[in-house]
């Protein structure tokens, strides 16, 4: 059975490829996840103005995402934390930190769109690397501070 593929899959295709797998497969996995569409001509029209839509949303995404990183890039927070003897930190600062304290700051960004190189486990300053859309990234400062108590 031929089936338009609606979104990227890992082992059939990318999406807009027409691929061909079993009934079975189309029938109860495919089509029920709405990752593919029956390849026909009713289908074929479909998917074309599903891909015209598809592509102004991405536009409008990398458009938003582009603007979020000149907004972000080059800013710099900081995060309190106790900390113990030469600079280590009780505990450590993790991406789940950085999220509250840039939606305090008025930015939304999730936690797992955040990539940090290693445990930031001492007192410093960090380069945090945030993951805003496909190829577009921001890179922030972090400063780690001592707090009493």
């Amino acid at each position: 059975m031929e089936v338009i593929l609606l979104e990227d899959h890992p082992h059939l295709g990318q999406r807009g490829d027409v691929v061909n797998v079993t009934k079975g497969y189309a029938r109860n996995y495919l089509f029920p996840k709405k990752l593919a569409i029956l390849s026909s001509p009713s289908g074929r029209a479909t998917f074309e103005a599903e891909e015209q839509f598809h592509k102004r949303e991405v536009k409008k995404e990398r458009q938003a995402a582009e603007s979020l990183k000149e907004e972000l890039d080059g800013i710099q927070i900081s995060i309190g934390a106790k900390a113990g003897n030469e600079g280590k930190l009780y505990g450590s600062i993790t991406n789940k930190d950085i999220s509250e304290v840039l939606k305090k700051k008025g930015y939304v960004i999730d936690r797992r769109n955040m990539k940090l190189t290693k445990p930031i486990k001492d007192i410093g300053i960090y380069d945090i690397e945030i993951s805003l859309f496909q190829d577009v990234k921001a890179y922030i400062s972090l400063l780690v501070e001592e707090t009493d108590g």
